[in-house]
């Protein structure tokens, strides 16, 4: 007698897809191209560990002095954990808007369309802690379709509590109901994506607008830190135990969105006459580097040249100083070409460094 086999429901979890299993890149904050600090300020998306960035709006009031960095974890605190990432702000903070936010965020490609749907749940889990007493966190998602032609409106998916922290590394969970795709039109460009807000500052009209009905302000509280490790999306309801991933797989992921010429973990623009690139100039006008990425990259790409001495858009002259006023074109594939109103001169050599944005 034959065996039926019964197909998964659709709104079931497929938890051999790597996407359902983890969906976060760069959870356990491992990989760190641009290096291991940045300066979060008002109104900015400032990357630092690959994938994740911080927007901070002070909506009027004064944002403390803030640092995101690295830090590494004491062997043996958290299995399969070896850094974690730290906002460390000078004080609390005053006079913020009802409007203000800051959130550490990651949005996850095609998250939207393949993790969510009627009564499908996900489920986030993340580590943290904090030396500012009674510091909160407030964890949200938003449900995005992506631009081009008329997509539908994001939504905003908000939890049912808000954690306070301890000096404790200590594991927190939440399950979200995501929205119905029934309806619903995705962006003709197919970069949706499912957003996770870890929320450390907000106003009143913003926490009860995006974050959880009812909530009070929330401003930095104090001078300290706030650490945060070992974070992942599940889909289903259930927060599986972390598994990271090969450093080189996980590199080569993260390079999907950026990627540059400096050696691994130093900043873009960094003076260094390590790893550059060279070209030669094909008119006044024109150079020809042809530079092959890593990885093929998503979507809209920026590219960005430095002199060695880490001044934005120029090259060194192999004859002389920078040539300034330098801009790139370019395609998932590589930087083809390189390009001015005049000042390069045929046939000589240019030397640089490069990076390609393809952020969601």
């Amino acid at each position: 007698m034959a065996t039926v086999v019964k197909q998964p429901q659709l709104d079931t979890p497929v938890f051999n897809s790597s996407m359902a299993r983890q969906s976060v890149m760069n959870g356990n904050f491992d990989i760190w191209q641009r290096g291991a600090t940045g300066t979060p300020a008002d109104l900015s998306s400032v990357f630092t560990a690959d994938r994740w960035f911080d927007f901070n709006s002070r909506d009027g009031g004064t944002l403390p002095t803030l640092s995101r960095t690295r830090q590494n974890l004491t062997p043996g605190t958290l299995e399969n954990g070896y850094y974690l990432s730290r906002l460390t702000t000078s004080g609390a903070g005053s006079v913020f808007g009802v409007s203000a936010q800051g959130r550490y965020i990651q949005r996850i490609e095609s998250g939207t369309r393949y993790l969510c749907g009627l009564n499908k749940k996900v489920t986030v889990s993340f580590w943290a802690k904090s030396d500012i007493v009674g510091k909160r966190i407030g964890l949200a998602l938003q449900q995005n379709y992506g631009t081009g032609g008329s997509p539908s409106t994001e939504e905003q998916i908000k939890n049912t509590e808000v954690f306070t922290l301890t000096s404790t590394l200590t594991k927190y969970t939440s399950t979200f109901t995501t929205n119905t795709l029934t309806g619903k039109t995705f962006g003709t460009n197919n970069d949706d994506y499912l957003e996770i807000n870890l929320n450390y500052l907000w106003g009143t009209g913003y926490g009860n607008t995006y974050l959880l009905t009812g909530v009070t302000a929330e401003s930095f509280v104090g001078a300290g830190y706030i650490d945060i490790a070992q974070v992942q999306l599940c889909a289903g309801d259930v927060a599986l135990p972390f598994q990271p991933k090969l450093f080189n797989e996980e590199l080569l992921l993260c390079q999907r969105y950026y990627e540059n010429s400096q050696n691994y973990g130093t900043p873009i623009n960094t003076a260094s006459s390590e790893s550059y690139w060279s070209a030669i100039a094909w008119d006044t006008n024109t150079c020809l580097p042809y530079i092959s990425f890593k990885s093929s990259k998503r979507g809209t790409l920026t590219c960005n040249v430095y002199a060695y001495d880490g001044t934005l858009g120029a090259v060194k002259d192999q004859s002389g100083g920078n040539i300034t006023g330098v801009s790139t074109s370019g395609s998932h594939q590589g930087i083809s070409r390189l390009t001015k109103t005049s000042g390069f001169t045929a046939t000589r050599w240019y030397i640089f460094h490069w990076e390609a944005i393809a952020e969601l």
